[in-house]
């Protein structure tokens, strides 16, 4: 009976240590520990087709990335390809970037695609990852591959470009 007894008295001990009293906590808490969680969120880029590279642009890295902000630089740069079934969009570049990504002319008809599109919505930092792919066979004409796309400007940001998950090129975008 007396270990009965004990035993009971060495829970109810235990039992009163684990009730919820609120703890106070007088240790200095470290302020650099709080950082503020990186909001990154899908960069809505719309894709723009019917233009080619102006014969007079000369490509000569594998991949070579233009930002362009202005007509004039736009239409130095790129020619609409126009027939009767397609409609051509153009880019409002007073409110839009253009991110262009070309190659020289390569006869394995290749094509550049946008992997991915983010923004960091705390820093207003963008981050476009691409690659590009062409048939194991070549054809008997060339092509300079081209893709275009658009977004949203939103003040400055700095606008990272990506071959897969290399860094290529890095701008500043001052409005």
């Amino acid at each position: 009976m007396l270990k009965f007894t004990v035993a009971i008295s060495c829970l109810l001990f235990l039992l009163a240590g684990c009730q919820n009293n609120p703890q106070h906590h007088t240790e200095d808490i470290d302020s650099t520990l709080a950082t503020i969680p990186e909001a990154i969120s899908q960069l809505d880029v719309t894709p723009l087709s019917g233009y080619f590279v102006k014969n007079t642009i000369q490509v000569k890295d594998s991949l070579t990335f233009w930002v362009i902000d202005n007509q004039q630089t736009f239409d130095s740069l790129f020619g609409y390809a126009k027939t009767m079934n397609n409609t051509i969009i153009a880019p409002d570049l007073g409110t839009n970037v253009v991110v262009a990504v070309t190659m020289p002319a390569t006869s394995y008809n290749t094509q550049i695609s946008l992997l991915s599109a983010t923004l960091n919505t705390n820093t207003n930092n963008a981050e476009l990852h691409f690659s590009a792919a062409g048939n194991p066979a070549p054809s008997s004409s060339t092509i300079v591959p081209l893709w275009l796309g658009s977004f949203p400007k939103s003040g400055p940001m700095e606008i990272k470009l990506y071959i897969g998950n290399h860094l290529a090129m890095k701008v500043h975008e001052k409005e």
